[in-house]
């Protein structure tokens, strides 16, 4: 902190009323000598961050809520180190909502706007407001139904992008059946949505964009799925006497129709990532803009050992998705529909191992045939002694392939993506004398053949305060000639007092989760 000539405060205030329990951060920099030299034209900037986050219930039945986050600039994450946000998220969200709930229906008004992390494209869209609304009536003799409706009108950070006013009706009903040795859930749906967008002018006359816009638009998809799982049981007597092995089959089919929705904005749906419990999702992706078809089954298979006293030890799943049909939603810009390509396209599996009561290993990985690469990997392993003592080894892999699939092209294009991320890393925390910790964090990027970010943690602990110093040295970019890394070098100091908190341990894990790879535990 000392190259940026000045003292960052951060400042946390917790309050706890009839009307909920919250808590407010305002971190602040009064200048920054290193900001200044970088954007000369900005002049004398104060860098800074608001949080504020609550939560109360009125009456029983009122709900509020608040996530609020904001920074002075955007490449605020880039250059410090908070526990409310990271670079690596993109954008920061400030969300207001007031529920009210009762038996068998909830409704929800809300308003969330979004801050991008990126310069080269400020357009970002908010929903003000948004209307959500849930009615269930199970056990309607066999049958469980659900209707889900919202409204929400979207506007654009910028004048020349397109806007709409969106409303969805959902109506859900499906038959549960199920005993101790398995289950068969039969669900039919129907999605009805209609789109006045505005503002289409500047869009549609653009050469560039494929897809033309209308001013209203109608879709109605039906969809059908049925679900079965079945749990066999057996005794490991012979291997391991106490332990107990399933095994856990899996079947679902599922059947959307092809509706053409290149007429419709991407105002907010994303492609959501297939891990083994995201095969069997009913979407592909995420929001309502984008219902891609579906004519598929998705089959996997668990199988968990449980020790003499019901703990799990160990499991591994492995499924993939078989598709009769190509999943289209007509939309040019995304690059796997002009492929028609089916059959077995996606797998994924997922394993867990609880070597002992101290160590634990986790890992993944999904394959995509239509990228012709895994698409991405992550592993861990981790050493617990306790809440304050751990070690960890992790690994994380995402194809170039998979991140120009899913990321807009300003961010799928820079620099740090383009080659994908491959990354080795290891955390640590360890006591080193009474009331006294240390913190450590590594992780270097295999394809740049650099450190990718580092840091060093010292904290000291009481009942009443806490003095935390840090120094993070972290990869922020590279220079023109795209040979040199940069690097952002960060000292940190940090007095807390306590008084509303009870948590008095030595806070250890929240050093490492403020990181900007942020530790998660694998146990």
């Amino acid at each position: 902190m000392h190259r940026r000539g000045n003292i960052m405060w951060e400042n946390e205030f917790r309050y706890l009323t009839q009307a909920g329990a919250g808590l407010m951060e305002l971190d602040y920099l009064p200048s920054d000598k290193v900001y200044e030299d970088d954007h000369p034209k900005e002049g004398d900037k104060h860098r800074w961050l608001f949080y504020w986050q609550h939560s109360g219930v009125m009456d029983q039945v009122w709900r509020f809520n608040v996530d609020y986050t904001k920074v002075s600039d955007s490449s605020y994450f880039n250059d410090f180190d908070s526990k409310y946000g990271s670079s690596t998220d993109g954008y920061a969200t400030q969300k207001f909502s007031v529920g009210y709930a009762v038996q068998n229906f909830d409704a929800t008004v809300s308003t969330k706007q979004f801050q991008v992390f990126n310069d080269q494209n400020n357009s970002s869209y908010s929903a003000e407001p948004q209307l959500d609304v849930n009615y269930y009536h199970n056990d309607l003799g066999p049958f469980d139904t659900r209707i889900y409706g919202q409204a929400v009108h979207f506007v654009n950070t910028r004048d020349d992008m397109p806007e709409a006013t969106r409303v969805h009706l959902e109506p859900t009903i499906n038959l549960p059946l199920s005993n101790r040795w398995g289950s068969l859930n039969t669900e039919a749906k129907l999605m009805a949505t209609h789109y006045q967008q505005t503002n289409l002018d500047a869009y549609n006359n653009n050469s560039a964009n494929v897809n033309k816009l209308d001013d209203s638009v109608n879709r109605v998809m039906p969809q059908f799925k049925v679900d079965g799982k079945l749990v066999f049981e057996r005794d490991m007597a012979m291997l391991a006497p106490g332990y107990t092995q399933t095994l856990e089959p899996r079947v679902q089919y599922l059947y959307v129709p092809y509706r053409d929705q290149s007429g419709i904005y991407n105002y907010d749906s994303s492609l959501l990532q297939s891990d083994y419990n995201g095969l069997f999702r009913d979407r592909t992706y995420g929001g309502l803009d984008r219902i891609a078809s579906a004519n598929q089954v998705t089959t996997g298979v668990t199988t968990r050992i449980y020790d003499d006293a019901a703990v799990e030890r160990f499991n591994v799943s492995v499924g993939q998705i078989y598709y009769f049909t190509e999943s289209r939603t007509g939309d040019d810009n995304i690059k796997w529909e002009n492929d028609d390509k089916t059959g077995s396209l996606v797998w994924a599996g997922d394993t867990y191992w609880r070597i002992s009561e101290r160590w634990g290993l986790r890992s993944g990985v999904q394959y995509d045939t239509r990228l012709d690469s895994v698409a991405t990997s992550s592993s861990s392993l981790e050493y617990r002694r306790d809440q304050d003592r751990l070690v960890q080894l992790n690994y994380r892999y995402a194809s170039p392939e998979y991140i120009q699939a899913t990321l807009p092209s300003y961010y799928s294009t820079a620099e740090q993506y383009k080659n994908g991320i491959n990354q080795v890393g290891a955390v640590a925390s360890w006591p080193i004398a009474d009331r006294w910790s240390i913190v450590g964090a590594y992780y270097f990027d295999t394809n740049s053949s650099k450190p990718a970010d580092q840091m060093l943690g010292l904290q000291y602990n009481s009942c009443c305060y806490a003095i935390r110093v840090g120094y993070e040295r972290k990869l922020n970019g590279w220079d023109n000639d795209k040979q040199h890394a940069i690097y952002d070098n960060a000292i940190g100091f940090n007095i807390e007092l306590r008084g509303l908190s009870s948590n008095y341990g030595l806070g250890t894990q929240e050093m490492l989760r403020s990181n900007i790879l942020p530790y998660q535990s694998s146990m």
